[in-house]
């Protein structure tokens, strides 16, 4: 009897011990998650911050020699768009 009281006590600490561990590791997983989802909502303000940005030098006339190329690329994509919605429209 003393070997399975012995062998239940072992069981018992094990199993507090795997308990403990899953509750860190759900932890550690919950906190990324978190960090995940605030890096996401940081990008989204960027892309918002972009698009205002780039408003602004076209609209203003803005001419920012790092940001030219970007905004001609972009204008270019712009322009590939409405053609493309154009040529579906006569189809």
């Amino acid at each position: 009897m003393a070997l399975f009281d012995d062998l239940t006590k072992k069981v018992a600490k094990f199993t507090e011990k795997t308990i403990e561990k899953s509750s860190e590791l759900a932890d550690t997983a919950k906190t990324k998650v978190s960090i995940k989802s605030a890096e996401a909502d940081l990008d989204d303000q960027f892309i918002e911050l972009g698009k205002l940005y780039y408003e602004v030098l076209n609209k203003d006339n803005v001419f920012d020699e790092k940001a030219a190329p970007v905004v001609q690329k972009i204008d270019e994509i712009n322009q590939r768009i409405e053609n493309l919605k154009s040529s579906l429209e006569k189809e």
